[in-house]
């Protein structure tokens, strides 16, 4: 992350240039009123020594600036890397030049590539456990955080809002990650894992960039989702008066920005305490990954890839695996089984009994049975009789 938000540092180096412009047209101003009023050697060679002094004022104050913007744009790489030793961490300019961290851990011997695609208000970083189990079955893993949330770049002032513009957005960013992290080294088959939201950008990437994957296995995927307590029917035409009031950057109505939450058994996240809390726990440590309510425009742009994906389930090709939260209360289960029917038979859904949301952060039990499903999945991708 080059910045905890780009406008920041845009302002910044606006100050700069406007404190470069009034040194330069001061020092313009004192050497042209020396010609005009003194002609004494000695005060034009004051005039020689005043000018070199505010160059290397200039010199000084635009190195400090340079370092400091440097010292930002790794600070995210250095924090995941201590936080994930075993994965090698970077960082790409991803759509709108948003800085976009990612991480690589790949296996010599590869059986395939499994992308992780995570979820709204999440970082890859709390899939540490999940991308140990992923490796130890003979997979390379590749992994990111979306624009505006975990340790990637915010696009806003308030680095708390869960903003974008458009999920095409979201869609490039994938799409540069295929091309310039995944595809440097050939695999023998890439799967998709994707949670919530990724499930969303995951679905729409094939849409837009068909069988560039081998198959999509999704848990909980978000293919509608509450708008209480504002009837659905009602929520776009709300959004639409919000945008033409230029309030589509505000957070949703009742929204705000991270605040910690103790573990209560109602939470809709996760039914394991010892998940939650580790969670929370890392977004108080590392104050930089919290991220509160969304926003407006994030709502209204996720409904408009809703719809895409569901108007366009036929064209799904590619084996499509969803793990469906039998306790969900954040996606909607009845979307999913619908979407699943208009696929047809490449579409396969199972649910989990007794998951809430988060079924790959659920206690043991859950996540074994999950896991379980995930992987005879995913071994079932492998070419037979190909190597690389």
């Amino acid at each position: 992350m080059r910045s905890p938000a780009k406008t920041q540092r845009r302002q910044e180096n606006r100050e700069v240039s406007i404190l470069i412009e009034f040194l330069c047209v001061f020092a313009s101003w004192r050497e042209q009123f020396s010609k005009e009023n003194f002609k004494y050697q000695q005060i034009e060679l004051s005039q020689k020594v005043e000018s070199f002094i505010i160059a290397a004022l200039l010199l000084v104050l635009c190195a400090g600036q340079v370092g400091e913007l440097m010292a930002s744009e790794y600070a995210a790489v250095a924090v995941v890397k201590k936080l994930l030793p075993a994965m090698a961490i970077g960082s790409f300019s991803g759509a709108k030049n948003v800085e976009i961290i990612y991480g690589v851990r790949e296996v010599e011997s590869e059986n395939g590539a499994v992308i992780i695609v995570n979820g709204r208000n999440e970082t890859f970083v709390k899939y540490r456990e999940v991308i140990d189990s992923i490796s130890k079955a003979g997979f390379s893993v590749y992994t990111f955080d979306h624009r505006g949330q975990g340790f990637s770049e915010r696009q806003l002032s308030d680095p708390h809002k869960g903003h974008v513009e458009t999920y095409d957005d979201y869609v490039a960013d994938f799409e540069f990650f295929l091309e310039n992290v995944v595809n440097l080294r050939p695999h023998k088959v890439r799967l998709l894992l994707a949670h919530s939201m990724g499930g969303t950008i995951a679905l729409l990437h094939e849409l837009r960039y068909p069988e560039s994957s081998d198959a999509i296995v999704m848990t909980a995927p978000m293919l509608g989702f509450s708008t209480s307590p504002w009837p659905f029917f009602l929520v776009p035409p709300m959004l639409s008066l919000f945008e033409v009031l230029g309030l589509e950057q505000n957070y949703v109505v009742g929204g705000g920005g991270f605040k910690p939450q103790p573990f209560t058994k109602d939470n809709p996240l996760t039914s394991d305490p010892n998940s939650y809390m580790r969670n929370q726990q890392m977004m108080l440590d590392y104050p930089q990954a919290q991220l509160g309510s969304p926003t407006c425009a994030w709502v209204k742009t996720s409904l408009v890839a809703i719809k895409e994906i569901k108007d366009s389930a036929l064209s799904f090709k590619v084996p499509l695996l969803i793990l469906q939260a039998e306790d969900d209360q954040v996606v909607n289960n009845r979307a999913q089984e619908c979407f699943c029917r208009e696929v047809g038979e490449n579409c396969k859904l199972m649910v989990i009994p007794g998951a809430k949301h988060e079924i790959l952060m659920e206690k043991p039990e859950i996540k074994e049975l999950a896991d379980k499903i995930i992987f005879d999945f995913l071994k079932a991708q492998i070419p037979t009789g190909v190597s690389l």
